[in-house]
């Protein structure tokens, strides 16, 4: 890689880092998003899902090749200390989505310069972060207006040193569901519980059930878990709340063990209602596929030479999240982490206020997606 485009990185990641906005708020992003690809003089940039931005370049005949970045940020104040920290208060690019725009910004400019004879489309993918904007894309029609062979994308990570690349053929991401209950009754004085509803007590069965279903209703052999994030209820001793609220999820990288959980969260649910005589609703704020790498394209990527700086190498399934499963489900590619840990950052990994990703990661991206566009054929 030659100093300007690293130069280039360097400018879009910082500039990017700055402008921080939460799921289908990325406007200040798109704006600038636009006026790079512009600026590049090859493509073709057109809206979709609320504030996603696609641009397709046309250098043949034959299939596209795709590269997926999410473009929104994190409610998390900033405690990096750095000089091109947020200055949008209370919002960070806590998850290096910056990293991952510039990388395809810098892509679209070497595509502008070197006018590849293929194919190629970039998409700028918003609200990954637990608003599923890449299964709005795919219901918009993004497939069907665009012919795509394979698709690829890279979520940086400092759990591998900068210079790797890591992904399997199979499992990398699980399927998700964000959920959140509300149970409401009588609140009253805890001296006569009797005469009002005991919403804690019946909050606290309520988690003792749901941490059977993973254990009892699904295969033990299969990978599922699910976990209770937050429980609120009450604000004095000696007062018996009317609300109690549960946020959890759950993950597994089976859909019919999702759908099983799903319908055990209403069943226990009801079961609690019934039981304590309240009234209870299941919110289901978000459910993602599991993301799987296609094997036959994860065995090319292993086996291919990315330049003396970049090592890929295997890697294990995580119980994490990625919307990025829906596209996966549609086109055949690959999703791989990207080493960004240094000396400097093991502690502070991704969704920590004081994240810091390496910058040289981007580097070795850039030369990643390159390379898979030397070699994509149509």
């Amino acid at each position: 890689m030659t100093d300007k485009y690293f130069e280039k990185l360097l400018e879009h990641r910082r500039n990017l880092h700055r402008i921080p906005e939460t799921a289908f708020n990325e406007f200040q992003t798109g704006e600038y998003l636009k006026d790079c690809l512009y600026k590049a003089g090859c493509f073709n940039v057109q809206l979709m899902a609320k504030t996603g931005i696609i641009a397709s370049y046309t250098g043949g005949s034959g299939d596209y090749i795709a590269f997926r970045t999410d473009i929104d940020a994190l409610k998390i104040k900033e405690e990096t200390g750095l000089e091109f920290s947020s200055v949008n208060d209370g919002f960070m690019h806590a998850c290096g989505h910056d990293l991952h725009m510039s990388m395809l910004l810098t892509l679209a400019e070497w595509i502008g310069k070197t006018r590849p004879e293929k194919n190629i489309l970039l998409i700028f993918q918003p609200a990954e972060e637990g608003f599923g904007g890449g299964e709005l894309m795919v219901k918009e029609g993004l497939f069907s207006k665009f012919k795509v062979k394979e698709i690829y994308a890279l979520h940086n990570t400092n759990e591998f040193p900068v210079g790797v690349i890591a992904l399997n053929n199979g499992k990398m991401f699980a399927g998700t569901i964000e959920f959140e209950i509300i149970l409401e009754g009588k609140g009253g004085h805890a001296a006569v519980p009797h005469q009002n509803s005991d919403l804690i007590t019946a909050a606290a069965q309520l988690v003792t059930l749901l941490n059977t279903i993973e254990p009892r209703f699904l295969d033990p052999v299969h990978e599922n878990l699910l976990s209770i994030g937050m429980i609120h209820a009450g604000e004095a001793a000696n007062i018996l709340p009317s609300q109690a609220v549960i946020k959890g999820t759950a993950r597994s990288y089976y859909k019919d063990d999702l759908s099983v959980i799903k319908n055990k969260l209403k069943d226990m649910c009801s079961s609690v209602s019934i039981a304590f005589g309240l009234k209870s609703k299941l919110i289901i704020h978000s459910e993602y596929i599991p993301a799987l790498n296609n094997p036959d394209i994860a065995d090319r990527i292993s086996s291919t030479d990315f330049g003396k700086n970049i090592k890929v190498t295997e890697c294990e399934k995580k119980m994490t999240g990625e919307d990025f499963g829906f596209m996966l489900e549609a086109v055949p590619g690959a999703i791989a982490w990207l080493g960004a840990g240094n000396d400097t950052n093991m502690n502070f990994g991704l969704h920590n206020k004081a994240y810091n990703p390496d910058e040289k990661a981007m580097a070795a991206g850039f030369a990643y997606y390159k390379k898979l566009i030397e070699s994509f054929k149509k």
